[in-house]
């Protein structure tokens, strides 16, 4: 019913590298099942990946943790007095806190509810270091919060908890901390996925992520299954080393479980330490919904894991016309290597 699609083409040039020899290089082109996103993955690049992401500087990123920990309004005990807070109708108190973390409204924000989530008290981690009860604190707080909205909110229809770290990842601040968003109408990204997956359920009666899940389940992309989340390897990755969660079988943000959550942190926290370990340190996260107010047979919670351009002196950005302008995406490691690579560390997080 899915169809992994993969074109091959094989061009020959004269080397300048290789004294003008003929050299023939091989080009792949991978088709996304659901939205036919292409990615395109040349195997040259694979032993190229520091020409695109340099080596992440920690040292460096200490550094500025260390400059802007004393201004950090979301470090303790700041998070808690001088953010915002919601009215007490929508959140008595007017902001959440689950142990380290804390949600208040975003001071700028860029949606109809906009709320930043504080993940735990230390200003500066490695990837290595989110644990899977931090993580779960702050993707908690972020489902708690669109929970209160589907039931309080008659406008916030749609919305999605994300995570930026770093400045190359587009985070202005060094601590960590997620994002929550909903809006009225589903930003584009989230429409596509939600119109393809409808038009999918209503061609095949079946929804795609749950098929999808099973599929990869069985496959050399296949990482995990943690409770009724199974996470691999994208096929046609939206980002580099893009990891997929799906949350097996539920279809609305009511169905979605205190475990879920647990399951769904345990995965993330064991993708974090599995992209330090290939030399990486700033990542994307956005975990999509359903509708909020709905049950869709057609559509599942899942969450989508980058890694983003390394933090060092004057690194150049990960994006250029390729993602930006053409829709398309660059494969410098094969996933299915990857998935081979991250499944060492998932075992080591649920232990």
């Amino acid at each position: 019913m899915l169809r992994f699609r993969k074109e091959r083409y094989v061009r020959r040039f004269l080397n300048p590298l290789n004294n003008f020899q003929e050299e023939d290089q091989e080009i792949e082109v991978r088709f996304d099942p659901l939205l036919s996103h292409t990615a395109v993955f040349n195997p040259v690049l694979e032993d190229k990946v520091r020409l695109f992401f340099g080596q992440h500087d920690w040292t460096l990123v200490e550094r500025v943790a260390e400059a802007t920990k004393e201004q950090c309004f979301m470090c303790p005990p700041k998070v808690r007095e001088i953010t915002p807070r919601y009215p007490d109708e929508l959140i008595p108190g007017g902001r959440l806190v689950r142990g380290e973390s804390t949600l208040f409204p975003n001071l700028f924000p860029i949606a109809l509810r906009h709320a930043v989530i504080a993940v735990g008290e230390a200003h500066f981690r490695r990837l290595k270091d989110f644990p899977p009860e931090l993580v779960a604190e702050g993707l908690g707080l972020g489902v708690d919060f669109l929970k209160i909205l589907a039931s309080k909110d008659q406008e916030a229809l749609h919305g999605v908890v994300c995570a930026n770290y770093l400045p190359p990842a587009g985070a202005s601040l060094v601590h960590p901390h997620f994002q929550v968003v909903a809006t009225g109408e589903p930003f584009p990204q989230a429409r596509r996925f939600l119109e393809a997956s409808l038009c999918f359920y209503l061609d095949h009666g079946r929804g795609y992520w749950d098929i999808l899940a099973q599929e990869e389940e069985k496959g050399e992309r296949f990482i995990a299954r943690l409770g009724r989340v199974v996470f691999f390897t994208s096929f046609a990755p939206l980002g580099t080393n893009e990891v997929i969660g799906v949350v097996e079988g539920v279809h609305s943000l009511k169905a979605l479980t205190e475990e879920d959550v647990n399951y769904l942190a345990q995965g993330v926290s064991a993708v974090l330490a599995g992209y330090e370990d290939l030399g990486y340190g700033s990542f994307n996260f956005t975990l999509y919904f359903p509708p909020l107010k709905e049950e869709t047979p057609w559509f599942n919670p899942f969450i989508r894991l980058i890694t983003r351009q390394n933090f060092y002196e004057n690194y150049r950005t990960d994006d250029y016309f390729l993602q930006r302008q053409l829709a398309s995406e660059l494969i410098l490691t094969p996933p299915e290597k990857l998935a081979e690579h991250l499944k060492a560390f998932f075992t080591e997080a649920t232990k």
